[in-house]
């Protein structure tokens, strides 16, 4: 049933995640903003420093990655090659964690248990020493880590090369993140970046993400295996919450549809559904970027708001706790569920409004994008796969 040849999508990885096209659109701005930032290390071998800021879907993950991409490339072409590491912190959530990953880079058999972070510490000044390149490392979705307290992280990489045996290499730090670090940050590690430091990443426009859709087009699908008109549905759905990565989803639920139904060409209709699929403001790509924790909180949401337009944040929390005990786990306190609650609607998928009654003001949560019973199921799914994989 495999060997059926393809009749509309050339490339699916030109579709995934973590894919990084040759060219970004819109983001030419804050590429140029972060090589002025990294002329220092590139030209000098200068430690150096980046917050990219800005909300969900705006190019920040891709921007980094094909700005270090060219960085690499540069420095390789002047003999002074440098090591890029990324760690996304939504899913490395503790300082150990992100050290495990940082020394797994350079010695892939470092044990993932046993050591300490002044040992993990240790251990990376070492490999670094023997490597002797100058490095970069990239903290994304780092807000997600530094409001668990894990501060000292930054301030620790911050000043790794002052003295010891890795001094004379740079270790620069560029940092991910949807909110403005300075109101996360302490003052110890925000007192080693500038203001000047920061490249803010707007919302994308219509045009943009028309753009955008084309080229993923080009690269993933056969030659004229869409239209106009589709291409255009796809940049207005988006273009209300200013997402390229909702496009690019709905670009592959419509292709795959169209693969499915052995269409000749990606179309309007194909696009409905796509939409009917993600729904306006749930992507399951951003689903899945929530952690066990924060998928309990969600799944207890969509439960409690059954039909409802709204549900108030004590309903919702004792749907929480029964959620948490029908999935073995142990509900958090009030103020750790508002937080769970308050980064879930940073992605938009809910959305938290403050209302007036007799008794107060009154938290209210509304799913403004989706069926509750279709947002159940999902979580559900996504809750189940996780357990079988093994992965928080």
């Amino acid at each position: 049933m495999f060997e059926r040849g393809s009749t509309i999508i050339r490339d699916a990885k030109v579709f995934d995640y973590d894919y990084v096209p040759e060219k970004l659109i819109g983001r030419d701005g804050q590429l140029g903003s972060m090589e002025v930032l990294f002329r220092p290390l590139a030209n000098h071998g200068r430690s150096c420093t980046a917050m990219l800021i800005g909300p969900v879907g705006t190019g920040k993950t891709a921007a980094a990655r094909c700005f270090c991409r060219d960085l690499s490339a540069y420095c390789a072409t002047k003999g002074s090659p440098i090591d890029v590491i990324f760690v996304n912190c939504r899913s490395r959530t503790s300082e150990a964690a992100v050290l495990l990953q940082l020394v797994q880079h350079f010695d892939k058999g470092f044990p993932d248990r046993g050591f300490s972070p002044d040992q993990m510490w240790r251990a990376l000044r070492a490999h670094m020493t023997n490597e002797g390149k100058d490095v970069v490392m990239v903290l994304d979705e780092v807000d997600v880590l530094l409001k668990k307290n894990s501060m000292d992280l930054v301030y620790q990489i911050s000043r790794f090369t002052d003295g010891g045996p890795s001094a004379g290499r740079s270790v620069s730090l560029m940092m991910i993140s949807q909110e403005p670090l300075n109101e996360i940050l302490d003052e110890a590690s925000f007192s080693s970046f500038r203001r000047a430091n920061t490249v803010v990443f707007d919302r994308y426009d219509r045009d943009e993400l028309r753009e955008i859709v084309l080229q993923r087009a080009r690269a993933g699908l056969l030659p004229g295996k869409i239209g106009d008109e589709a291409v255009d549905m796809i940049a207005e759905s988006a273009a209300e919450y200013g997402d390229a990565r909702m496009a690019i989803e709905l670009l592959d639920r419509a292709a795959n549809m169209a693969e499915g139904e052995m269409a000749s060409e990606v179309d309007a209709e194909h696009v409905r559904g796509a939409k009917a699929m993600i729904y306006s403001t749930v992507s399951e790509s951003k689903l899945m970027t929530l952690d066990r924790n924060r998928m309990l909180a969600l799944l207890a949401v969509s439960r409690s708001i059954k039909k409802n337009q709204y549900v108030n944040i004590s309903a919702a929390e004792k749907t929480y706790a029964i959620v948490c005990e029908e999935y073995g786990e142990s509900p958090r306190k009030h103020t750790q569920f508002w937080t769970y609650i308050q980064d879930i609607e940073k992605l938009g998928v809910i959305r938290t409004v403050v209302l007036n009654d007799s008794g107060g003001r009154t938290t209210m949560i509304t799913l403004p994008g989706i069926p509750s019973k279709v947002l159940s199921e999902k979580m559900e799914g996504l809750l189940e796969a996780r357990s079988r994989d093994g992965s928080e």
